[in-house]
């Protein structure tokens, strides 16, 4: 199976995009087993555009090409879900065709899509973030995001404390911002293993920043019955987005002053 959905996270499905988030935020793809759409080769996971020989390409195909970057979710092998951040590229010529051909080598099924369908069945590789290989561009745009992304939930959250929200709107307006601090957690949660590989002398500071996602994680979980039960939000939710803002923040500038250097050093 291939899905792709905008921004999940933990107990809330499917998001739909706030007005106020950046518009550059990565999409989900989930991936699962070789005979259903995807192959590991040469350390690139491949997948496949079949729609099982229907004549649309899949939906999915199409979120790609709009937004290549990318969160892959996979089987571990054990049972888990192995989570990284990846750039997806669509093949062309003899290299689509190789490999689709060793994709239908495989599974014949993928022999028998092709040959239903006349249009020509994409095949998509998944780069993984590699921080090691220099390029100055992307971590640049690695950067933006990261302050972009800060910067809105900065504002969100100020906003909301500051009385922004009327009190019958403040649940749907604290739901938006626990989804956008989810989400950009869940991305962090997919890049941070790039940065284990390229800064190993970061081990400490990614540690850290692990354990105090797990930490916001658990507010945000403790926070949302409150949002969503019967009763309008009172006192004892404005008291929990301060200690929220307190951790979020503490969190945002430790980020901010050991990996913005780590990809941008002077």
């Amino acid at each position: 199976m291939v899905t792709i959905v905008r921004r999940r996270s933990a107990g809330s499905g499917v998001r739909s995009r706030m007005p106020w988030r950046p518009r550059s935020l990565t999409i989900r793809l989930t991936v699962a087993g070789a005979t259903s759409g995807c192959a590991r080769e040469d350390g690139l996971l491949l997948v496949f555009g079949s729609n099982a020989g229907a004549d649309r390409h899949p939906g999915w195909y199409h979120n790609l090409l709009a937004h290549p970057g990318v969160e892959v979710e996979i089987g571990d092998g054990s049972g888990g879900v192995r989570t990284f951040a990846a750039r997806a590229r669509p093949l062309e010529g003899a290299e689509r065709d190789e490999a689709y051909a060793r994709q239908a080598a495989r599974v014949p099924a993928y022999g028998d899509y092709q040959r239903a369908t006349g249009r020509v069945i994409p095949v998509v590789a998944l780069h993984p973030l590699d921080l090691a290989t220099p390029d100055a561009a992307r971590n640049r745009a690695i950067v933006h995001q990261l302050v972009t992304v800060h910067a809105a939930l900065r504002a969100q959250l100020a906003d909301l404390r500051g009385g922004g929200p009327a009190a019958a709107d403040l649940a749907v307006h604290c739901l938006a911002f626990c989804d956008a601090l989810g989400s950009h957690h869940a991305t962090e949660d997919a890049v941070l293993p790039a940065f284990d590989a390229a800064f190993p002398e970061l081990a400490p500071v990614l540690a850290r920043l692990r354990a105090e996602d797990r930490e916001v994680a658990r507010g945000l979980a403790e926070l949302r019955p409150l949002l969503t039960g019967p009763d309008v939000p009172g006192e004892d939710v404005r008291r929990r987005l301060d200690a929220l803002a307190g951790e979020m923040e503490r969190h945002f500038a430790y980020e901010e002053a050991h990996l913005l250097p780590a990809l941008t050093p002077s």
